[in-house]
């Protein structure tokens, strides 16, 4: 019996809720997940398939993004994708969750990279959605509709990837932004957002420090030259090289106990939106990504009194400072501590739940309240 088939009759052989885990590195985001058994993918490992002349790999799930990045650098390809997280995260996880990475390569996001799938529903039937091959029928996308369902519409065991060639150049570079608090951000933000090329970068701002401005320099020698020097026309300090692996792992490695608030709005709100964002979260870290005008917030654990008082501020202060446009809020991580700012399931969403996991096992997610949260407009 091959392990799908014994995870296949596991479910349908329970009516107790299960929770899946890959790594089990993120467990606390995605939520509020209702109590329930483990239900591990971890030995789900290996390459299932690679044709490296059509840039296509299928993996297990539970393959780590370490184990995948050592058997296609061999061919000189890449997963063009670099989640936060850490190597040791698995490929169900990444998928599952579609987490963001900041610094994509070429802007590449989970569901561009995501050709097919096999999942197990929560009725305990193996299906598989998409192909392995670049060229896919159109159709009822059920490869996106299982990419960032957070295994709530089955337990993905398989997944076929676009790989990229990898970039002769591939440098992370950082500068300083010096005197943010007396208006530098006011001048670096428009600057920023006024790049129309392909350049990725993150203005990253610290509790108690600095602001940096982040960038991933990819390609030959002669664009990674001219990319140096657009960042360099910025009002910036030294462009210098990234300082260490360690310094990004730390950016991109969430705490457990953190809450992880991710949120967006119009780009030209940038400079009201970012700056009202560092007065309210003044223990936070923050990360604004120019090009999609989204803002992740790192924080400790705090109570919900005090995450609602600094939700209401920030709304304040960016509208004050003259924001005009709705700031979209999610929670990524610790939403146990912020049920309240969940709403029921729609006629659509329930209707899906149903088709994939009629008794809902997988990922049940705590009963939920009708947000109780005043409207979030800046």
């Amino acid at each position: 019996m091959s392990d799908i088939t014994r995870l296949a009759e596991q479910i349908r052989e329970t009516s107790a809720p299960l929770r899946i885990e890959g790594g089990g590195s993120w467990l606390h985001a995605g939520g509020p997940w209702a109590p329930a058994a483990s239900l591990s993918v971890r030995h789900l490992r290996g390459i299932r398939a690679y044709t490296p002349g059509d840039l296509v790999v299928t993996v297990a799930a539970g393959t780590s993004l370490a184990e995948l990045a050592a058997a296609t650098a061999e061919h000189g390809q890449m997963l063009a994708l670099d989640p936060y997280g850490t190597p040791d995260d698995t490929i169900g996880a990444v998928v599952a969750t579609a987490s963001p990475a900041p610094l994509a390569l070429g802007d590449h996001r989970v569901r561009d990279l995501v050709l097919g799938v096999q999942v197990v529903t929560g009725d305990g039937v193996v299906m598989r959605a998409g192909g392995h091959v670049v060229k896919n029928v159109a159709g009822f996308d059920l490869v996106r509709l299982q990419t960032g369902a957070w295994g709530t519409l089955g337990v993905i065991t398989e997944v076929s990837l676009r790989l990229h060639a990898r970039p002769p150049v591939d440098q992370l570079v950082c500068a300083a932004v010096p005197h943010a608090d007396t208006g530098a951000l006011d001048d670096l933000l428009p600057a920023v957002l006024a790049q129309r090329v392909p350049l990725p970068m993150l203005l990253v701002s610290p509790p108690g420090g600095e602001p940096q401005l982040w960038a991933r320099l990819t390609g030959n020698t002669s664009r990674v030259r001219a990319l140096h020097a657009r960042l360099r026309a910025l009002p910036v300090g030294d462009v210098r090289d990234a300082p260490d692996d360690e310094t990004w792992r730390t950016l991109r490695t969430t705490p457990s106990e953190a809450i992880v608030l991710r949120a967006r709005t119009h780009r030209s709100d940038a400079v009201p939106f970012v700056r009202a964002a560092r007065d309210a979260f003044e223990s936070a870290t923050l990360s604004y990504d120019p090009a999609h005008g989204s803002l992740r917030l790192v924080m400790p654990g705090t109570g919900l009194a005090t995450l609602e008082r600094d939700m209401a501020t920030w709304y304040r202060l960016a509208a004050a400072r003259g924001a005009m446009h709705r700031m979209t809020v999610v929670v990524d991580q610790g939403r146990t501590w912020s049920a309240p700012y969940q709403s029921p399931r729609t006629p659509l969403e329930a209707g899906v739940k149903r088709a994939f996991d009629a008794r809902d096992v997988l990922n049940r997610l705590a009963e939920l309240r009708p947000s109780t949260r005043a409207h979030p407009d800046a």
